[in-house]
């Protein structure tokens, strides 16, 4: 029974990675980011928002409309009429518009501009947090996809071995702590592999959702690439170029100048707007046909708009300090980043000289060694384990590697990598 279970393991998980093949999506990182910037929804609603926000600026410089009003006889008792309104009878009309003072409108538009420009920085962090999500999807499923590979082939020889050695234990030739010891092995790695691959599925559908696709990504990656993130420039050149482009950073500052011209317009609120109006009144007034004008003026009595000012006041002070303490997150942001940063490239320096074709000729020629019995099954298990460690460590260090390249770009807000 033993001997038809392991074969029905590799030809199921063959049969799944042929299904996975062939619904996969082979893409380049640039192919990817363009895929990116033309189908992800979250970019094209933060696009709608820009055009709603820019939409506003029409509307705070509209005026305000006149207001007409007629005030026309229902009834007329004296002569017993309805509707009295010929040349005997009585109507009025009257034409009132009201005049912003103090610069009330100019602070509107100001207002709705800086809604405008906020929502182009809100945009251009969104942008950013997204795109560090793919850089970090991308290579994860790429390191991830190199170690499963190996998995798959280890466990295809493990199986053949196994059932080799299941024969020749049945004919007593073998003892069946040997076979046991191979299972366990097989269990593990097996194991390990179906951990990964849970991973690898988390990261395939946070790639699909950013690109917005149904196929699975099968990422395309020179190796040379990893030699283009082993320059780094100096800490306080990166700091310099992330306090001028930071999106979050120049939010925190629109969103000041934001609160300060608020302020601005709660203070203008004190000062009266008049509402000036003209009128005819055919029968009603003092004269027949008389024609009136007039204006009128709220007195700031009881309502001077203090509480509204105070609480604009307690905003723009919050937020000058927001800004402050954002500079101090975005400079420990580069800290952090360039440090790690620092540490995978010198990590990658060093596994890249250790790790080479060397490690795949010798396990190789292990694995034959193995199953011409040169070499012990003690022998064979540990140099399983420290290939499979050693490989998976090697992909590991080149995925943070590309990773740590990606958030240099994200804390710099710039395209150093």
């Amino acid at each position: 029974m033993t001997r038809k279970i392991f074969p029905i393991v590799i030809f199921t998980g063959l049969l799944s990675f042929i299904g996975l093949a062939q619904s996969t999506r082979s893409l380049t990182l640039d192919e990817c980011e363009g895929l990116f910037l033309k189908n992800n929804l979250m970019l094209l609603a933060g696009q709608y928002n820009i055009s709603a926000k820019q939409a506003l600026i029409i509307q705070a410089k509209a005026y305000p409309n006149p207001i007409f009003s007629a005030d026309i006889n229902v009834y007329d008792p004296q002569h017993d009429k309805y509707f009295h309104i010929d040349s005997s009878g009585q109507k009025s009309f009257q034409v009132q518009q009201l005049i912003l003072l103090g610069g009330k409108r100019k602070t509107e538009i100001e207002i709705a501009k800086q809604n405008s420009i906020l929502a182009e920085s809100e945009f251009s962090e969104l942008l950013r947090n997204l795109k560090v999500q793919l850089h970090s999807s991308f290579f994860s499923i790429n390191s991830e996809k190199m170690v499963i590979a190996n998995y798959d082939k280890q466990l295809q020889i493990l199986d053949t071995i196994i059932n080799a050695y299941k024969v020749q234990t049945e004919k007593g030739n073998l003892p069946l702590k040997d076979i046991v010891r191979l299972k366990s092995v097989y269990i593990k790695l097996s194991g390990d592999r179906s951990e990964l691959l849970s991973d690898f599925s988390d990261q395939q559908k946070q790639i699909k959702m950013l690109l917005q696709v149904n196929q699975d990504v099968d990422p395309v990656v020179n190796e040379t690439i990893f030699g283009n993130y082993l320059d780094l420039k100096p800490l306080n050149d990166l700091q310099t170029l992330a306090l001028t482009n930071r999106p979050d950073l120049k939010i925190a500052d629109e969103n000041a100048l934001l609160a300060a011209l608020i302020l601005k317009q709660q203070k203008k609120q004190t000062i009266p707007d008049i509402a000036v109006n003209s009128s005819y009144d055919q029968r009603g007034g003092a004269f027949h046909n008389q024609v009136n004008a007039g204006l009128a003026i709220p007195v700031p009595v009881f309502n001077t708009n203090r509480g509204n000012i105070r609480a604009a006041e307690f905003d723009k002070k919050a937020m000058d300090l927001y800004v402050q303490e954002k500079k101090l997150e975005v400079e420990l942001d580069i800290q952090q980043a360039w440090v790690n940063m620092q540490r995978s490239i010198t990590e990658y320096s060093k596994i890249k000289i250790l790790f080479n074709e060397e490690f795949s000729q010798v396990n190789k020629g292990v694995n034959n060694n193995f199953q011409q019995r040169n070499i012990t099954i003690l022998e064979f298990v540990d140099h399983v384990e420290a290939y499979n460690e050693s490989l998976a460590d090697y992909e590991r260090i080149k995925k943070q590697l590309a990773i740590s390249a990606a958030q240099i770009n994200y804390v710099t807000a710039t395209k150093i990598y």
